[in-house]
């Protein structure tokens, strides 16, 4: 399977479509930069702007104007917060909440991968590495903890464990 990956929004969008990117060529498929070529299509998208969900519908659409035969799933921020829009939006099959990258494989029919964590090496030059996800403050202007949920921190270990490996493949 050929699968377009785009992501709108903050690093950790980016940190989660790195995950999702390691999972679908784990399955076997591949990451294509051209929606024309691909079987399906992930949205990973944002929500701290209208903006920024406008964004993410008028980039669904163009991709299925392009490509009408897509089966594309939405996952992040927006897709959390959606009450619907996004599941009517064109070629769109499946909304997945936050960065749930195992639910997004499995909405692509991607058949489970034991053992896959975390990318060792990710698609730019300076990698990312997510210390926490989610917030406890309630800022009246920002819906990541709406949408992200309560802060969860990741063990040290683990942690430092990645950050190894990332190390080992990127100068930043």
């Amino acid at each position: 399977m050929k699968v377009y990956l785009r992501t709108f929004g903050c690093r950790a969008n980016q940190y989660d479509s790195e995950q999702v990117r390691v999972l679908v060529e784990s399955a076997g498929s591949t990451i294509v930069d051209d929606p024309a070529d691909a079987d399906a299509a992930v949205f990973n998208s944002c929500a701290v702007t209208a903006a920024a969900e406008v964004d993410l519908r008028k980039g669904i659409r163009g991709v299925a104007r392009k490509n009408a035969s897509l089966r594309s799933v939405v996952m992040g921020c927006a897709a959390a917060l959606d009450r619907g829009t996004l599941r009517s939006l064109p070629t769109v099959e499946a909304v997945v909440a936050g960065g749930d990258a195992p639910a997004v494989a499995a909405a692509l029919g991607l058949a489970p991968v034991l053992g896959v964590a975390r990318a060792a090496a990710q698609t730019g030059t300076r990698a990312l590495l997510r210390i926490q996800d989610g917030c406890d403050e309630r800022c009246t202007f920002c819906a990541t903890t709406l949408a992200r949920g309560a802060n969860r921190s990741r063990s040290a270990a683990d942690l430092v464990a990645e950050a190894s490996r990332l190390a080992e493949r990127h100068p930043e």
